[in-house]
This record gives structure tokens, C-alpha cells and sequence, in this order.
């Protein structure tokens, strides 16, 4: 993993780097191209993550998951409804590091929160990746297509088998190439595209993940011994609902910064926006 950021010299500690104007490094931008996913350390501070986990009590106190349930809960809430949760994106260095991908002023800030938890002993029985919104769409209809996740871990997933999320690095720009060569329209079900070795996305309590929104990815296995917890929030490009034909095709159609950064065949005839 490439050095956090150009503004975290290491002999500031953990509290104060956390305070410094934070920005992509070049390693960085070409592993997010590359593989189509990062994690930055310690981007949320510990009185936020413990705020943050305090909210996922409570979620879970209102509604709670049937009594010995294993297995994966999802909790979707309007970011009005839930400052707390907002508060990870919207009061660290994360959305400014997120358009480090797309350009200063490119993002619009979400309206939904997602919380993700996994309860063990649970094994995820799925071998192959999916991209969200596509499964079960019409022909003629838009799919609901975004430009990345951003991911919060409120808890420690630096090991395996701890809730991790399954990503397939570099299916990003299969995706792609597939819909260049069959058009958009042909996201009506996930696409079979030769699939890489999977990874585990590794990180620890204030970590931030920021993944290409056609990377190929599943739920995970948590072995462990506490429950998985990690909050997404869904980022568009300004103006991507009316693009999203392009952005499918196109892997760096929302992400002008890395253009060029990863040659890759089939890229040559798209232009930056």
C-alpha cells in the first residue's frame, strides 16, 4: 500500500496527521487505476468512529436482526437521518481525498448512508463478483449506476475472514471493454469477463475505502469473533445520471485524473471529458 498521503510525514503523530490537508499520492492514483480500489489509513478520527458506532447501536436497538442471525444486515437511511453517519464523509479529509480521483468540485455529496454488517460464523457461498444495478433491469431502463464507493470500517478487518469485502482487482476495465464492445445496454446481469484471483479489502477502525464503481465485488466471510461493521456511502460524478451509458464504457469517463495513467486496450478512441 502506497505511503497514506504527501501531507503525512511520519514523524507527526496519529492525531495530527489526521488534522493536515490530505492528498493523493501518484502511487495511489495509479493503484486505484490499476486495481480499481484503495484503502487510506486514518482518515476518520476515533471520537468519530466511536460516534459512528454508537449510531449503529442505536440503528440496531430500534430494529433489532432476529435472535441468533448469521449472516450479512444492511440498514439504508437519508443522510438527514443520520448526521453522525454523514459526519465520516462530510467532516474528515474523505470527500476532498475522493475527488482527488475526479477533479476538484466534480462530486455531488450523497443522500443516502448504507451500514453493512456481518454476523458470524458466516461464509459467503458466492465465487463470482456482481456491479451494483444492473441485476434484473429491463432493457430501455437506466440502470442505478454511480462513480465509487466510498467505505468506512468501524471495525478491524485487517485480517482475513473478518467481513471483508471480496474485490476482483482490475475487473473494472474488463467491464468496460465488455460494454465498448457489446454496448451499454448489455448490463442487464453481471458480465462474464475473465475473473483475476480475488482480494480481501484489509483495513482498521478511521480506514477509508474508495472503489471504482465497476470494479467486480461481493460480501465476504467473517470467521471472527465480533460483527462486521462498515458504513458506504454512493458517489456520483456531477451530472453522471445523464451519462451513464458513457461511464460504463469508458472507465475513466468520471475519473478525467487518471486518464492515461494504466494503458489499457480498446482506451484509446475515448476522449477526456
Amino acid at each position: 500500500m502506497a505511503d497514506p498521503t504527501e501531507a503525512m510525514p511520519e514523524s507527526r503523530d496519529r492525531q495530527t496527521a489526521l488534522s493536515v490537508k490530505r492528498v493523493l499520492t501518484r502511487e495511489q492514483l495509479e493503484e486505484f487505476a490499476e486495481r480499481g480500489y484503495i484503502v487510506i489509513p486514518d482518515v476518520v478520527p476515533p471520537d468519530l468512529i466511536a460516534a459512528a458506532n454508537a449510531a449503529v447501536d442505536e440503528q440496531l436497538r430500534a430494529r433489532p436482526p432476529a435472535e441468533g442471525h448469521v449472516g450479512v444486515v444492511y440498514r439504508f437511511q437519508q443522510l438527514e437521518d443520520a448526521p453522525v453517519l454523514a459526519a465520516l464523509l462530510r467532516d474528515t479529509s474523505a470527500f476532498s481525498l475522493a475527488e482527488g480521483l475526479t477533479g476538484s468540485g466534480a462530486l455531488e455529496f450523497p443522500e443516502t448512508v448504507q451500514t453493512a454488517l456481518t454476523y458470524p460464523p458466516f461464509k459467503d457461498a458466492r465465487e463470482k463478483p456482481h456491479i451494483d444495478g444492473g441485476k434484473g433491469r429491463k432493457p430501455g431502463d437506466p440502470p442505478w449506476t454511480f462513480t465509487m464507493l466510498a467505505g468506512f470500517f468501524l471495525t478491524d478487518q485487517s485480517t482475513d475472514d473478518t467481513g471483508n469485502l471480496f474485490v476482483w482487482p482490475g475487473t473494472h476495465r474488463d467491464h468496460a471493454q465488455l460494454f465498448r464492445e457489446r454496448g451499454p445496454e448489455a448490463f442487464t446481469t453481471y458480465p462474464n469477463v475473465k475473473l483475476p484471483e480475488r482480494d480481501m479489502v484489509r483495513g482498521r477502525p478511521g480506514d477509508m475505502l474508495l472503489k471504482h464503481y465497476l470494479l467486480g465485488h461481493n460480501g465476504g466471510n467473517n470467521t471472527g469473533d465480533s460483527v462486521r461493521r462498515t458504513v458506504y456511502f454512493r458517489i456520483r460524478r456531477r451530472g453522471h445520471e445523464a451519462t451513464w451509458g458513457q461511464a460504463l464504457q469508458d472507465p475513466w469517463y468520471d475519473f478525467a485524473p487518471l486518464r492515461g495513467l494504466v494503458p489499457s486496450s480498446g482506451e484509446t478512441g475515448q476522449q477526456s471529458r
